[in-house]
């Protein structure tokens, strides 16, 4: 075999193996290597997660309730297949806290973060129900946890596509805790790191209004969102 020959394998070979490592690891936290998923199981799972899908885009509460107990039916074969598969329970925990079953949901959710500590999706749903739970309790044990979750998930690499969804949801977990001062500053990072935002000019009411709440006094509309906006990224 030619030399140049030699080096055209050794380069298919290379890529070979760099693409099974994107493969089985794409997606996945800091420290975890390759993990086998069987077909069988990935069918169930895209199955579980084009059901939720359905559900979203209808109004129907009957044909609501039938896809999600379908959902879970398939999450669960997807479980039966692959035990540790942690990109499922957190689906089921998502799955089970839309029926308001809150400690089967985190039961899963838990299970998800045993398996991978830096999931901020699951970290994010544990948070939602923490913060859900604690409704009407004012418990602040449970907006604490809620508010840890957040802060975790939004510390991952991983949260990058999702991080506004974070933060508002930990400015709602903060107002609740009675800390205006970091809902407010939480809420002009969420403007810094999405100043084009569909929802940018309802935050900077909120915002204003957490002011007023806090000190009785907030800049005219505008001046929240441009000094927001203009402060530096570091934290973006």
């Amino acid at each position: 075999m030619s030399k140049k020959a030699i080096l055209v394998s050794a380069t298919i070979v290379i890529f070979g193996v760099a693409a099974a490592v994107l493969m089985f690891t794409g997606g996945r936290g800091k420290g975890v290597g390759l993990v086998y998923v069987p077909d069988e199981a990935v069918r169930h799972r895209e199955k579980g997660e084009f059901l939720l899908n359905r559900r979203l885009h209808t109004t129907d509460r009957t044909q609501k309730a039938e896809l999600l107990t379908e959902a879970i039916e398939e999450f669960k074969k997807a479980l039966a297949v692959k035990p540790d598969f942690e990109t499922v329970h957190n689906l089921l925990g998502h799955a089970y806290m839309e029926r308001g079953q809150w400690e089967t949901a985190l039961t899963h959710l838990n299970r998800a973060l045993e398996l991978r500590a830096d999931y901020p999706a699951a970290l994010y749903n544990r948070g939602r129900l923490y913060a859900q739970v604690s409704l009407g309790k004012r418990d602040k044990e449970l907006l604490r946890k809620a508010i840890a979750d957040y802060q975790a998930a939004l510390s991952s690499e991983l949260s990058v596509g999702f991080t506004g969804d974070i933060l508002k949801a930990l400015a709602d977990a903060q107002n609740q805790a009675d800390d205006l001062a970091g809902a407010i500053e939480t809420l002009k990072r969420y403007l810094r790191v999405a100043p084009h935002a569909p929802d940018a000019a309802l935050i900077e009411r909120k915002i204003r209004g957490l002011m007023l709440m806090q000190k009785g006094t907030a800049p005219p509309e505008g001046e929240i969102y441009k000094e927001a906006v203009q402060a530096p990224k570091q934290d973006s």
